[in-house]
């Protein structure tokens, strides 16, 4: 009988010890989690700022390709004599010889 009492005090002592091992792995546990739960609420804002900001430079870029591609079809069109001239015309009033120049005013609009 003794035996068995030695064995039985013997498993207090280590269910005590068991238990706050078992609570301070929890307390570890629970104060990794929360770390880790800050962390990520973290790079999850950023992400959505990152986000935004690359929708923002994704169209930044669409419109730098649309002029970069009207510029380069003016450059081809500038190798053509006709356009030029046409364009000289029009912006610059210039006219041939023997041509008259008029001059019709916009209406107002009210």
């Amino acid at each position: 009988m003794r035996a068995v009492s030695i064995t039985s005090n013997n498993t207090k002592p280590n269910n005590k010890g068991s238990f706050r091992r078992r609570r301070l792995v929890l307390i570890v546990l629970a104060c990794f989690m929360s770390w880790a739960g800050v962390t990520l609420w973290n790079q999850v804002s950023k992400l959505g700022a990152k986000d935004e900001r690359m929708s923002s430079l994704q169209q930044e870029l669409d419109e730098t390709r649309k002029i970069n591609e009207a510029t380069k079809r003016e450059i081809v069109r500038l190798n053509d004599p006709e356009y030029v001239e046409q364009k000289i015309r029009k912006e610059l009033h210039y006219v041939k010889q023997g041509e008259t120049l008029f001059y019709v005013p916009k209406e107002l609009k009210k």
